[in-house]
């Protein structure tokens, strides 16, 4: 083969008896040059082609738009500040991840194949794993609405998120168990019998509860206007009896990170593995049982109608199903025994 020149960020390599050109773009993912595939310059074409990546790279140079700069425009946008305050505050956490992991990239560059790349090399949790999948997509999403950006591309396009186990009901034993905890007992209570989710029920206040009952809105449906009334229930009216009133706030000494790697340990002790979110399924569950219908259910946890009609489609089937392995049995006692 012909010796060819040098020429400025261009890479030939040989493989099979063959050369493959590649451009260096001037651009970096996690500290790794990306290289595209342009034509040979022996090709008819080359030069045109050569041109058009070195203009790229040339404008790259003189304003790049990073992937870190773009989750900060975002946190400082009109549709961030709309989110509950819980929202916020999971957003912020997951994206100065983002930050971290492409610190420089530029904004417009990041490819889904990046994105797989980087997410599998950490090797995080499910939990953190799909957040990381969701806030990356939003503030993509919010880039392309907003025609200033240099953002055009869809870096977490065809990435599915991780499989969980959702946020799955205590087992009955952890829960009787968990509710005469001394350390769990309060904030288990609270959430098992309200079916309120954990930001809420640290951010209870003791003036909240008047004539036996919860008012509260809940972070999540605030900008809903989205009120509950929920009566006490009477195991949950008799803890909060025997508890002293420190400060305004119901659950005062909890911080929600140590309330959560407690029930994580606590599960982990007895062979499971269970949520705060998962008491919330409790909740719904023991209330459906109870037979109470869908609407009063929802009036006390907050779920759309479809929600608890989901769960009660669950416990159903489960009803159904011991209906009918009792109705077998007693059919089996009847149908006599042949020699």
């Amino acid at each position: 083969m012909v010796k060819l020149p040098r020429i400025e960020h261009l890479k030939v390599v040989k493989a099979n008896g063959r050369e493959y050109a590649y451009f260096d773009t001037g651009a970096k993912v996690n500290g790794k040059t990306v290289r595209v595939r342009c034509k040979h310059p022996a090709q008819p074409g080359f030069w045109d082609q050569y041109a058009a990546l070195m203009a790229g790279r040339t404008k790259r140079g003189q304003a790049t738009y990073t992937v870190a700069e773009l989750a900060r425009d975002y946190m400082r946008s009109q549709e961030f500040s709309k989110k509950a305050e819980n929202t916020q505050r999971s957003y912020v956490y997951h994206l100065s991840i983002v930050e971290r992991l492409w610190p420089d990239a530029p904004a417009g560059d990041l490819e889904p194949s990046d994105v797989s790349e980087a997410i599998e090399a950490e090797r995080w949790g499910v939990g953190t794993h799909n957040m990381v999948l969701a806030v990356l997509g939003i503030i993509y999403k919010w880039g392309r609405k907003n025609k200033s950006k240099q953002v055009r591309n869809e870096p977490t396009k065809d990435l599915k998120a991780a499989k969980t186990g959702k946020h799955d009901a205590w087992p009955e034993d952890v829960l009787e168990e968990a509710l005469e905890d001394p350390a769990l007992r309060l904030p288990v209570h609270l959430m098992a019998f309200t079916g309120l989710r954990i930001g809420d029920a640290m951010a209870l206040r003791w003036g909240q509860i008047r004539g036996g009952v919860i008012t509260i809105t809940p972070q999540k449906t605030r900008r809903f206007n989205k009120t509950l009334h929920i009566p006490l229930a009477a195991a949950l009216a008799e803890e909060l009896e025997r508890t002293p009133r420190k400060s305004l706030y119901v659950l005062d000494g909890f911080e929600e990170r140590v309330l959560r790697r407690m029930v994580s340990a606590f599960g982990k002790a007895r062979g499971v593995h269970i949520v705060p979110h998962g008491l919330r399924t409790n909740a719904v569950e023991a209330l459906l049982l109870a037979e109470c219908s869908v609407a009063e259910v929802a009036a006390i946890t907050g779920h759309t109608m479809q929600m608890v009609e989901h769960y009660a489609a669950k416990i159903n089937t489960r009803r159904l199903g011991k209906t009918a392995i009792l109705k077998l049995d007693a059919k089996r006692k009847i149908i006599p025994k042949t020699a």
